[in-house]
């Protein structure tokens, strides 16, 4: 199987390139667990310190999303 490598989205101006890793198993496995742990306090009216409103529940996705997404634009995270 052919390994696959990302390559640079857009050159910076400054030798940086911009590019998208695939995340790490742990930051993908930390932000699925915050994302079930809300799917659970909403759906099946878990109880879960800090997932009790709305709000709070809008917010652990938001979190969850965040972690995948800086652990796609970051290498080492």
């Amino acid at each position: 199987m052919a390994s696959i490598r990302t390559r640079s989205v857009k050159d910076m101006g400054n030798g940086h390139n911009m590019g998208l890793s695939a995340p790490s198993l742990i930051t993908f496995l930390l932000s699925f667990v915050i994302m079930l742990s809300v799917f659970f306090a909403k759906f099946f009216d878990a109880t879960i310190p800090g997932l009790n409103g709305e709000t709070t529940q809008f917010a652990g996705l938001l979190f969850a999303y965040i972690i995948l997404t800086l652990g796609c634009l970051l290498r080492s995270f």
